[in-house]
């Protein structure tokens, strides 16, 4: 066999080896239907991961530059850092280390981008003009795309709850009904393993975990409107606690938000769906109607200019 056949079947091999391989480990790590306790090591007894308990891990050095960035450029003002953990909250980060990261990756942003004009110009060796005012405004809107992506990360959030909230109230009066108490509903409702992955049904299971911890039930509730921050969850929630205290039906009451609840889904839906035609004007405007004109006055336009053309020849 020639040498060189035999280096390129060699080299085809250890190719498809490699991509196999990177491949079986991307599927492993990133695909859904694998789930992560699998391919992780089994840890060991007697602890027991909970939603209200944080552990001290070690962090990687991104982590500790940006703990480092947040203690020389945050803010001291107290009012300012509540809201923004309240935020974080509604975004679904209740760990008390979230509030660091956020402020130092804004600090690392509006450092990052504001050089970033300044080190293209070094690595395209070129003088670039208005480098200062450039970079004031790269780095002000690199400051900005945390705050940018928190306020997505919250919006689609609290779209999940709304969509999810009709169902869990249907869920919980059939449970009431059925004879089980408000907590055992609640454990019966979040505790399902579909849908473990809703935000609405993970907020539900750290509210029934601090109502077992000892924390009294209003108190829990009213921590369950806080941190959705969906003005529905705390309507529901005033209702749930002036039940509790009034001694009415629980059943009748999760029966009518359902149906409002429902309602409201439903003319939430009609509401998208009549604004969709609205939304598809701008890039039909935009990308169709110039496509339009040019097929259409295109060829009279060319006929015209060679017309003007033999004219003044």
């Amino acid at each position: 066999m020639d040498v060189t056949i035999y280096y390129t079947l060699l080299s085809f091999g250890l190719v498809v080896g490699v991509m196999s391989i990177g491949g079986a480990v991307l599927l492993l790590l990133w695909w859904s239907p694998v789930e992560q306790e699998r391919i992780q090591p089994p840890k060991p007894a007697g602890r027991s991961g909970t939603i209200l308990r944080w552990e001290q891990r070690t962090r990687a050095g991104w982590q500790r530059y940006i703990e480092r960035l947040r203690r020389i450029f945050a803010p001291r003002d107290h009012v300012k850092l509540s809201r923004v953990r309240d935020r974080l909250a509604w975004a679904g980060y209740h760990d008390p280390s979230a509030l660091r990261y956020f402020v130092g990756a804004k600090v690392a942003c509006l450092i990052l981008f504001g050089c970033a004009y300044f080190f293209f110009g070094l690595f395209i060796q070129r003088v670039l003009s208005h480098v200062v005012p450039v970079s004031i405004f790269l780095g002000v809107a690199g400051c900005f795309l945390p705050d940018f992506w928190l306020r997505m990360r919250i919006q689609g959030r609290q779209r999940e709850i709304l969509h999810a909230l009709p169902n869990v109230l249907d869920l919980l009066m059939v449970c009431i009904e059925a004879g089980m108490g408000f907590d055992a509903a609640v454990a019966r409702v979040s505790e399902r393993p579909e849908v473990r992955g809703s935000p609405l049904h993970q907020e539900m299971m750290r509210m029934h975990l601090e109502v077992r911890a000892g924390r009294p039930r209003e108190e829990a509730l009213r921590g369950l409107g806080e941190r959705t921050g969906v003005e529905e969850v705390k309507a529901l929630v005033g209702a749930f606690i002036q039940t509790e205290r009034l001694g009415t039906s629980l059943g009748k009451t999760l029966r009518i938000h359902a149906e409002s609840a429902r309602v409201q889904r439903r003319l939430r839906a009609e509401e998208r769906a009549q604004l969709a035609p609205l939304k598809m004007l701008f890039p039909t405007v935009m990308f169709l109607f110039p496509v339009f004109f040019l097929v259409t006055f295109a060829p009279g336009m060319l006929k015209l200019l060679a017309a003007l053309k033999a004219i003044s020849l």
